[in-house]
């Protein structure tokens, strides 16, 4: 790219990051919702880099997807990056999906899942294993960093609930290893991790609220220090693209129709660890 192409390409970014609103941690008025600043950002960003923004939503396809394999209805909720129809077509004879996608939609029809994990651990597993391959330094190093964060997470808990590690941690980087293997509290990792210690110290703290914004936190401070230097560029728009997913989750929570979907989760996890009543919010 030359120099002319490569200022055009970061007035574009100037523009739509200077129009974007400032977030804070603890905002309590949602300034717009990721769906609005996803059309917003379509005037600015587009071809590849249109397709980073899209890699953060292909869970919901994910979801979607396994929905429509298992033969169970299909949840009108999740918002795609594929409408329902293109996917229910994908699901028959995938063609356009991203590679992972379309290996796993093949696998999952052949019964020869590639890991042997739950279906859900897989796709997750092919999943982070396709974002950590892009050209992307920022998406390779969030997905990395999320994958690690949600490894740790599923560890902690199969070791305090007697449940098997290795088939709830996914991925082949040393991290993962090192949940497999590892018998010590911080298994191994605190001291070239130095966020480990953090993430167990909320896992042991009963207030499953206090605990889930310790979480997203952690990864609100990870991208702090990713963007530091960055300004107009696309890893600037990306990292407040997460920031507002954020925002808008517990944003969404504080209400009272929010509250009732988040004691809904906290139900269904209780019973998958078959919790004790000091682990219900309010208790």
């Amino acid at each position: 790219m030359s120099k002319t192409e490569n200022m055009a390409f970061e007035k574009d970014y100037y523009t739509l990051v200077a129009s974007l609103p400032e977030i804070a941690w603890d905002e309590r008025k949602l300034p717009l919702t990721v769906q609005e600043f996803r059309e917003e950002a379509k005037d600015y960003v587009t071809g590849k880099d249109a397709a980073l923004l899209d890699l953060f939503f292909l869970p919901n396809d994910n979801a979607q997807v396994l929905r429509l394999l298992n033969k169970q209805e299909p949840d009108p909720a999740l918002k795609t990056v594929y409408p329902l129809r293109q996917l229910e077509e994908e699901v028959q004879e995938p063609t356009v999906l991203p590679l992972y996608l379309r290996e796993f939609i093949t696998d999952f029809k052949e019964e020869r899942l590639k890991y042997d994990v739950a279906p859900e651990n897989v796709l997750s597993w092919m999943y982070y294993a396709y974002m950590m391959h892009s050209e992307n330094k920022l998406v390779r190093e969030y997905a990395e960093f999320s994958m690690n964060m949600k490894n740790l997470i599923a560890a902690f808990n199969s070791k305090k609930y007697g449940r098997d590690v290795s088939r709830e941690v996914i991925g082949e980087n040393e991290f993962a290893l090192a949940l497999r293997t590892s018998n010590s509290k911080d298994f191994g990792l605190s001291m070239d991790y130095p966020y480990v210690e953090k993430v167990i110290s909320l896992m042991e703290n009963d207030n499953l609220v206090e605990r889930e914004r310790g979480l997203d936190l952690l990864i609100w401070d990870f991208l702090d220090e990713a963007v530091v230097f960055e300004y107009f560029s696309i890893e600037k728009v990306i990292s407040f693209m997460l920031k507002l997913m954020i925002v808008e989750r517990w944003s969404r929570m504080s209400s009272e129709s929010g509250r009732k979907v988040f004691m809904e989760l906290v139900e269904k996890f209780r019973k998958s660890f078959e919790f004790d009543e000091q682990f219900i919010i309010g208790k």
